[in-house]
């Protein structure tokens, strides 16, 4: 209760002085425009039926990677259990400063959900999702990555989403420059952290007792993207340096090493039934972007001489939206991702998953309060080539609310 009490003091410390400026009067003061604020936001609740069992912490998201496999896996063996979740509750507010400048007026964004994360996974707590600025063809802050594509989510109202796909919220910045009407080309410079697997390091080699990354050079990342009638394509590489830290019991010896990374993530949406419908798709693959993935997966392994190596990783995903009416939206799909192990990492190390989701969406009062109704079904395969598999039952209620300046 004092951590919830804490970060909501933090929340309005923050939010106070865009609300002080956004409120209601003239627009225009002394023949200048007004600064505004814009509020919009979401109360969100799932009741979820888990047919078989997943990490206690996990919920809230259906992760694949989170799936009890062995007894001593957290969750394992706990069949059958209902869970209510108001953790993708989400609000956001944006701040606008309009200016006499060519790049146009200057923008704020804070969006808070109430997905628990890190050190506060599997509690319901206030949670910075994103927070940048923008001014021209910069924007500077944490926002979803240039190497993602937040379009190729499903409409589905799971909260993870589907473990094949990049999906990662970090902190950037960012150049946009277009090129016509119809594509234009992104640059960034990113730091979204990384895994790494110690694997047998520690049975090996006692004075090894900790492995770590180190942020040596920011990641960067290039996306272009064309959009048309009938749909659209993005292309983002990424090139890594991924740097690792081995420090000995005694803190004696200090290794520095690291790798190199890189990956591709091809995207499109294809629109059907004069835009009613969609085919989101998303291939990915390299070696070292697990950071960036979704769900599963590590960046740095040993390999059969336990020296450090990165490993080749893909995934895709694949799903189609279709509306029917004004009232109805049903989504379903597949995605997989899969790792490949080496021969230094344990038995039990995450090999691939499989993610499938079924949906169905009604729209009760129109673009204000909505009721889905889905099916989540996935998988999880370790190297050993043990595997265990889950299955939910989710009902969503959600209401949507906006206040514009």
């Amino acid at each position: 209760m004092k951590s919830l009490l804490r970060q909501f003091f933090l929340f309005v410390i923050i939010v106070y002085p865009l609300i002080s400026v956004g409120q209601s009067g003239n627009d225009t003061i002394k023949g200048k425009a007004k600064p505004y604020l814009n509020i919009s936001g979401m109360v969100h609740m799932d009741v979820i039926y888990d047919l078989k069992q997943m990490d206690p912490d996990w919920i809230g998201g259906f992760r694949p990677s989170k799936i009890p496999v062995y007894t001593t896996d957290p969750g394992w063996g706990t069949y059958g259990h209902l869970y209510y979740s108001v953790r993708q509750s989400t609000f956001k507010f944006e701040g606008v400063l309009p200016t006499r400048h060519k790049w146009g007026p200057l923008r704020l964004r804070f969006e808070f959900d109430l997905f628990g994360l890190g050190i506060h996974a599997g509690e319901t707590a206030l949670r910075f999702r994103l927070a940048y600025g923008d001014w021209g063809p910069f924007r500077v802050g944490k926002d979803w990555s240039t190497f993602i594509d937040l379009e190729a989510f499903p409409n589905n109202y799971d909260w993870w989403g589907p473990s094949g796909m990049a999906l990662l919220a970090t902190e950037v910045i960012r150049y946009t420059q277009n090129l016509g009407n119809k594509s234009k080309m992104e640059f960034a410079l990113e730091i979204p952290g990384s895994e790494v697997d110690p694997g047998q390091l520690r049975q090996i080699d006692p004075n090894l007792f900790n492995v770590q990354t180190k942020e040596a050079f920011p990641d960067f990342i290039t996306r272009y993207t064309f959009r048309g009638k009938g749909g659209y394509f993005k292309a983002a590489v990424i090139l890594r340096d991924l740097a690792y830290e081995i420090i000995s019991v005694d803190n004696e010896t200090n290794m520095k090493k690291s790798k190199f990374g890189w990956a591709v993530n091809l995207s499109s949406g294809i629109y059907t039934f004069k835009q009613t419908g969609a085919f989101r798709l998303q291939t990915v693959f390299g070696h070292g972007y697990a950071g960036y993935n979704n769900d599963g997966g590590v960046e740095i392994t040993p390999d059969e001489a336990l020296n450090a190596t990165v490993p080749f990783q893909f995934g895709f995903t694949a799903f189609y939206d279709q509306q029917f009416g004004n009232r109805w939206h049903v989504s379903t799909g597949f995605s997989e991702t899969n790792a490949t192990n080496t021969a230094g990492q344990s038995d039990n190390a995450f090999h691939k998953s499989y993610y499938s989701v079924t949906q169905v969406i009604f729209d009760v009062l129109k673009e204000h309060l909505f009721v889905g109704l889905d099916f989540q079904y996935g998988k999880r395969f370790n190297k050993d080539g043990t595997s265990a598999d889950d299955q939910r039952i989710m009902f969503s209620v959600r209401y949507q609310m906006s206040r514009w300046r």
